[in-house]
């Protein structure tokens, strides 16, 4: 685009069939056009965008509105615009050609005369005109009728070849969420959020824009960025365009979309008994239903048609298609069943009591029914209704299940700890309950699961008290209960290279993700394999990158089909364990504002879907990355709220940020003494991957002993972490008399890669130093850190590039890199890298031979010999 193009209004519009300048430079060449698209393509928008363009090149533009109250007056929509161009229009007669552009927002709404008048006016090239056209959607109740004398007069103008005829398409996933990144807050939507409204937005540019900005809105009162869509406001913009959208859809449609609504996750075979199939079909193809890849194929449906249907049919309709769904399941109950229509079932007998048709049912269906509500119930922590579907089925027939349901509504389960999740203990209790009556190779199956269930759990306790191994023998065992279900060996999988990580083996932990992603990659299913555990799986697969301090984009773009997936098939409890995972990713990428928006957005849904553990862990992540950010008081305000008594795995971790903080104040004093009781924490335990961190900061901070140095380097030897080798390196690259520790040198792990650092070249060697630093051959002394950064622009490398392999940011390169030119007198930066390099040369030959120290002997001479400072 060139520079005379304004931004204002064509660099607003996203998607390639739709340029306004390029158009608006046909348009002033003579070239009439016909704009065509259907309701909520963005016609109306890319129409002024075109007009705003050629008035700003001066081009004399005269737009007709048509409207309804027009349509049968004689040159009705002509006369309203007042322009004096159009008067030459009228003219059947004249032949002098019309000054300008003419710009016609509607056809269908014009009148006869206006549209002959135009029709003879474009024919006889007296003047250039843009029309704009509504299309229908697919399957829409009035296609539009294109025999009208209206619009043939305009298409023929087309066949005629007079017109050049542009197509707008639906709005593409894509270009959705480059549209939402146009508006001023868009920062504040998370990326869960932004998917949930690219797939509600169906297709039309006109309801993405409400969508936003009733989401931002929302947003910056610190709510749920999607709670304005579950009640709407019937007087609201979003309202009205919901309704014009939703008027074109055929009423079996309608029914199909407001019956998957009230009856969420129905089974696809189930619903085309219900409903029309040609609808089901239909609409699963055209997006509005989704189908999951379980043997099930599990129906979700966009809410927010899905609520504009329901309310066009009226709630007593739908009312009346759920009773009719209810009472044919029971009458072919040996033939099908259902479990979404069996809560809808529970749901209205509780809530209509004496005077449901209940008592009509034999007592081994009542109870089955009442199953399915309870069920429902506790697994969304609604205990009370839980309690009232189970003892409701309880006075028709005493059922193990149902008390089971009533006993974890009332008292969660008095057999099994109550540290336990609360839906592993929900697992464990129903495996346990099912055994009892299930068959022999059923009953293998759920005692397996109830194994996996409790090592879990032991596994989950020794990793919060930093006792890995243990953790990691209790998930490995887990892991081989081959008997046990799909999903449970998919937690337990994870849940031993999380484990393996914290304990230093990252090959062994890298074995285990990559079962993991085989599982999550498989074309079918697994059944109990829904949003909520294969979310988990890449939190916990994201947490394990960023422990080891290996790059973790691989899985991050892993999250962001899992994410544009959950907006389809997920809840609350979904969207916010997609928050939690995000939150990581941004932190492993180094970018602390998305992540802390990927947490704030998460926790404002359903903060009991993420454990608390995880929570407090992912919390202080967020408040790392905030603090080498220098955003200090966000940083001091996540650690205050943060409860670490228990675990020491969160004690620990508080500790360990607490420092950061300090070190971005200057207080280097108080740092050190936190950096010690965080190190005394992970003192003679197996959770390697914090040691060496905790190591590497004492060595940083100049308070490490010689015996930790030590360690540091057996650490190192030991274990094939990523951040192993790279803190040895880093501590023996940094002088020892060097005091003024940067924030950004405590950072260890290496940011992740984005989308657009694919092309970046792998690590080069980075050139060894001495601890000790060399005289400058010319002016000022360097310190180690200015040599360093200098030898490596000698090499070819940007400051990006430097800034990513010391694990610094941008800025402090930048600033390394002035001071060392001002010191040594280099008129650029190239000849600083050139001058460094040959001093060094020098001095190497002068003294016989390479200065750089072997990794098995980081310290160097003198260093054993300092003491701590405190």
């Amino acid at each position: 685009m060139g520079n005379d193009r304004p931004t204002s209004t064509s660099g607003q519009l996203v998607g390639a069939d739709r340029d306004a300048v390029t158009l608006a430079e046909s348009a002033r060449a003579g070239t009439s056009l016909l704009i065509a698209g259907p309701r909520g393509s963005g016609r109306s928008y890319l129409m002024r965008a075109i007009t705003a363009e050629l008035q700003r090149t001066g081009t004399r533009t005269a737009v007709v509105r048509p409207c309804s109250a027009l349509t049968r007056v004689p040159y009705g929509a002509l006369d309203a615009t007042g322009d004096p161009c159009l008067d030459d229009v009228r003219e059947l007669t004249g032949d002098a050609p019309v000054d300008g552009v003419i710009v016609v927002d509607d056809v269908d709404a014009l009148d006869t005369a206006s549209v002959h008048a135009l029709e003879r006016a474009v024919a006889t090239r007296r003047t250039t005109v843009v029309f704009g056209m509504r299309t229908a959607r697919p399957r829409a109740v009035d296609p539009g009728d294109d025999a009208d004398e209206v619009r043939r007069a305009v298409l023929g103008l087309w066949m005629d070849g007079i017109l050049r005829r542009i197509d707008l398409r639906e709005l593409s996933d894509e270009d959705a969420r480059g549209m939402i990144d146009l508006f001023p807050d868009a920062s504040l939507l998370d990326n869960a959020t932004r998917a949930a409204l690219v797939w509600r937005a169906d297709g039309s540019r006109a309801l993405l824009r409400h969508l936003v900005l009733e989401a931002t809105g929302a947003a910056r009162a610190g709510r749920d960025p999607l709670s304005p869509l579950r009640a709407i406001a019937r007087d609201s913009r979003l309202a009205v365009a919901l309704e014009r959208h939703v008027a074109e859809i055929t009423r079996p449609d309608l029914e199909c979309l407001a019956g998957v609504l009230v009856l969420p996750h129905l089974e696809l075979a189930a619903a085309t008994r219900l409903f029309n199939a040609e609808s089901v079909h239909a609409l699963l193809a055209s997006g509005l239903l989704h189908a999951d890849p379980s043997s099930e194929r599990r129906l979700t449906v966009n809410d927010l048609v899905a609520q504009e249907a329901r309310r066009q049919l009226g709630t007593a309709y739908v009312d009346d298609l759920v009773r009719a769904a209810g009472s044919r399941m029971l009458a072919e109950d040996d033939e099908w069943w259902s479990h979404p229509i069996a809560v809808a079932v529970s749901e209205r007998w509780h809530r209509l009591g004496a005077d449901s048709d209940e008592n009509d049912h034999p007592p081994s269906t009542r109870v089955r029914v009442a199953l399915a509500g309870a069920r429902a119930a506790n697994d969304r922590g609604d205990t009370a209704h839980a309690a009232a579907h189970a003892l409701r089925g309880l006075r028709a027939k005493d059922d193990p299940a149902l008390r089971l349901e009533a006993e974890l509504a009332a008292h969660g389960s008095p057999e099994i700890d109550e540290d336990i999740d609360p839906g592993a203990r929900r697992r464990i209790a129903r495996a346990a309950a099912e055994r009892r009556g299930a068959s022999s190779a059923a009953s293998s199956t759920t005692e397996a699961d109830a194994r996996v269930e409790r090592l879990l759990a032991d596994a989950l306790r020794a990793g919060a008290q930093l006792d890995w191994a243990r953790a990691a023998e209790a998930a490995a065992r887990a892991a081989a209960e081959t008997a046990a279900s799909p999903a449970a060996r998919l937690r337990a999988t994870v849940a031993v290279g999380t484990a393996e990580t914290y304990r230093g083996r990252w090959k062994l932990a890298q074995h285990h993700y990559r079962e993991v992603q085989r599982t999550l990659d498989a074309r079918r299913r697994a059944d109990g394999i829904g949003p909520r555990e294969r979310l988990a799986a890449v939190m916990s697969m994201l947490a394990g990158h960023q422990i080891a301090g290996a790059d973790g984009a691989g899985v991050r773009e892993r999250l962001n089909a899992e994410v544009a997936t959950t907006a389809r098939e997920g809840e609350s409890a979904e969207l916010t364990l997609a928050g939690a995972a995000g939150a990581i990713a941004y932190a492993g990428a180094g970018r602390p504002l998305e992540s802390a928006r990927e947490l704030t957005s998460a926790l404002s849904r359903e903060p009991a879907a993420v454990a608390a553990m995880s929570t407090a862990m992912i919390e202080l992540g967020v408040a790392e990355e905030l603090a080498l950010a220098g955003r200090l008081d966000e940083a001091r305000a996540i650690i205050a709220q943060v409860d670490d008594r228990g675990a020491a795995l969160v004690q620990r971790s508080r500790l360990y940020v607490q420092t950061t903080v300090r070190v971005a104040e200057g207080r280097h004093e108080a740092a050190r003494e936190t950096a010690r009781a965080a190190a005394e924490l992970t003192r003679g335990t197996t959770a390697a991957a914090l040691r060496i961190r905790d190591l590497f900061r004492l060595v940083t901070l100049n308070a490490a002993l010689q015996d930790e140095i030590d360690e540091l380097v057996q650490l190192a030897a030991t274990t094939d972490l990523p951040i192993a080798a790279e803190a040895v390196r880093r501590a023996a690259a940094r002088p020892h008399d060097e005091d003024d520790t940067l924030v950004d040198e405590l950072r260890l792990h290496a940011l992740w890669s984005s989308d657009s650092d694919r092309a970046v070249s792998p690590a080069a060697p980075v050139t060894r130093l001495s601890l000790r630093d060399d005289s400058s051959d010319s002016g000022e002394e360097l310190t180690a850190r200015e040599r360093e950064i200098a030898l490596m622009a000698n090499e070819g490398l940007t400051n990006r590039e430097i800034a990513t392999r010391l694990f610094l940011s941008i800025r402090t390169v930048e600033s390394h890199v002035y001071q060392a030119r001002m010191k040594v007198g280099a008129a650029s930066r190239r000849e600083l890298g050139r001058l460094v390099a040959a001093g060094a040369t020098r001095r190497r030959e002068t003294a016989g031979g390479a200065r750089a120290r072997d990794i098995d002997d980081p310290v160097g001479p003198g260093r054993a010999a300092r003491t701590p400072r405190h």
